[in-house]
């Protein structure tokens, strides 16, 4: 104490040095776990499961082997149900005419089948019929005669000295022979069937002239397919099944395509559904109905609230490795989940997702 009895006065610097050893540790351990209990309820609380924003699909695929002689549209085009997306031009039109005589033939049975009444015209309908299968048949008794000649052809450039291929040339040649023979007899009947119907033509009397004028439209469309299939002038167009976006152009124009082979793959643009799948051991037993709390994985976690719409009957593979982080092979429980209308998902977007206990959720199938 100083000879006056004042207190000696503490220095502005060790008051500070004072402040920064005991209070502000405490202070900012205090915000700290502030922060950290609302950061961990908000959005690091752990989730239940990852699903995924799923959307309809489709591919647009070609029916018959075919050459791509146009492509109406590229990656990241918006297209509407029933636009072109392709036109091709068949190369093999055996699988044409096999379609057109599936067609034909169920034609002839219906017309076997109608009432006795008209059978005089019936007979003479089932001729012409007849007659068009035959056409049919001998188109493609042509296209395959044309590949055995094809066949041929490459045998005899392909014949060395040091490689004969005798063998081969004589079994081309006999084929050859055998398409040009078949070809031949199903000429000489078309003809025979097409002068029959001629002679029976003036002396059949239709019951109506409505059905007499349907049945020549239908006959004379069946004969302009036939024409167009055998000179491979049939443009067959591809057109989009659904409303969405291109998300992969597979094939280019000029370039050949097996039957089946996919051309165009499209996706909507509106998602349908959060598909997730719970690994054992559940945290809960999932049940329709119960309520679902969807964060968004962007800068800014949106959260929303969704339902439980279907729970699956059994367990299947997660091929998404994004919804499993482990380098093995994992299955799953999957669940569909609805969307929260407070968040505008994209299709293939990941979200987390927290299933709450629901007061009487439906049991699952």
């Amino acid at each position: 104490m100083r000879p006056d009895n004042q207190p000696i006065p503490i220095p502005l610097a060790r008051r500070l040095q004072l402040l920064q050893t005991k209070i502000v540790p405490l202070l900012v351990l205090g915000l700290t776990t502030i922060i950290t209990l609302l950061l961990w309820q908000d959005a690091i609380s752990p989730a239940m499961l990852m699903g995924e924003v799923r959307t309809q699909k489709s591919s647009i695929n070609s029916p018959v082997a075919a050459e791509v002689t146009r492509i109406n549209t590229q990656k990241l085009t918006l297209v509407k149900a029933g636009d072109v997306i392709a036109e091709l031009r068949s190369t093999d039109p055996r699988q044409s005419l096999d379609l057109l005589q599936n067609e034909l033939n169920l034609m002839r049975t219906e017309a076997s089948s109608e009432d006795s009444k008209r059978r005089e015209s019936m007979d003479f309908e089932r001729l012409q019929l007849d007659w068009l299968v035959e056409k049919v048949n001998l188109a493609t008794s042509i296209a395959t005669a044309k590949r055995a000649a094809a066949n041929l052809e490459m045998t005899q450039g392909i014949s060395t000295e040091s490689s004969p291929v005798g063998k081969y040339q004589q079994e081309a040649q006999l084929a050859k022979e055998a398409a040009d023979a078949e070809v031949t007899e199903r000429q000489n009947l078309v003809n025979t069937l097409g002068k029959r119907i001629d002679e029976l033509r003036l002396g059949i009397k239709p019951t109506t002239e409505s059905t007499t004028e349907t049945w020549r439209k239908t006959i004379g469309g069946f004969e302009e397919r036939v024409r167009k299939i055998s000179s491979s002038q049939e443009v067959i167009q591809l057109r989009a099944p659904i409303d969405g976006m291109v998300t992969e152009v597979l094939r280019n124009v000029g370039e050949n395509v097996v039957a089946g082979e996919p051309l165009v793959l499209l996706t909507s643009v509106k998602p349908e559904s959060i598909t997730g799948y719970l690994r054992q051991p559940f945290p809960l037993e999932p049940a329709i109905g119960q309520e679902v709390e969807v964060r968004t994985q962007g800068r800014s976690r949106l959260v929303g609230k969704a339902a439980v719409t279907q729970v699956g009957v059994h367990f299947e593979p997660i091929l998404n490795p994004a919804l499993h982080p482990s380098p093995t092979p994992e299955v799953g429980l999957p669940i569909q989940i609805s969307l929260p209308s407070n968040l505008k998902l994209r299709p293939g977007e990941l979200v987390s997702l927290v299933i709450r206990a629901s007061t009487d959720p439906k049991p699952a199938l």
